[in-house]
């Protein structure tokens, strides 16, 4: 009889690899199930949690998202496209332009917002909220310790 190789704990990368990849996977369907199938994760995570109401312009929200702004473009491009958002004149300067929300975006953002407070109340229910709290207080301070990394060191907290 052969004995079976005893597995080693994952690494702490590896648990929030996985956590970020069950984050990803469930938002995913979330959108799919509301009809936003055209809706990837990067997008809600890279461009409407960084939106102001008021309208956002591209270079904000790629310095806020920690990534170039010709990526950020891309991004914003394809939501255009698909009527998530759309880019007018910025009312403060008329030379530039922001971004801001067009109604099935407004209703994507919601959707995102909400699957985030479950996911929360979700994993406080199973760990507890004060030790939720405690991981989110902990990653937050070995984040802001890190050295810069590019645009990361100006990490915007999310909404």
């Amino acid at each position: 009889m052969t004995e079976e190789p005893a597995r080693a704990a994952p690494f702490l990368p590896q648990l929030i690899g996985q956590a970020f990849n069950l984050i990803l996977d469930e938002l995913y369907h979330h959108l799919v199930e509301a009809g936003h199938e055209d809706l990837r994760p990067t997008h809600c995570l890279n461009v409407f949690r960084f939106m102001d109401c008021d309208g956002t312009r591209p270079t904000t929200l790629a310095r806020r998202a920690g990534m170039t702004p010709q990526a950020m473009s891309e991004l914003v491009g394809y939501l255009e496209q698909r009527d998530y958002v759309r880019r007018v004149p910025d009312p403060t300067d008329g030379r530039g332009r922001v971004v801001i929300y067009a109604d099935r975006g407004t209703r994507a953002a919601e959707i995102s917002a909400g699957y985030f407070a479950d996911l929360e109340a979700r994993w406080g229910a199973i760990v507890g909220s004060d030790r939720l709290q405690d991981v989110n207080s902990a990653l937050a301070q070995i984040l802001d310790a890190a050295p810069a990394h590019g645009a990361r060191k100006s990490r915007v907290p999310a909404p």
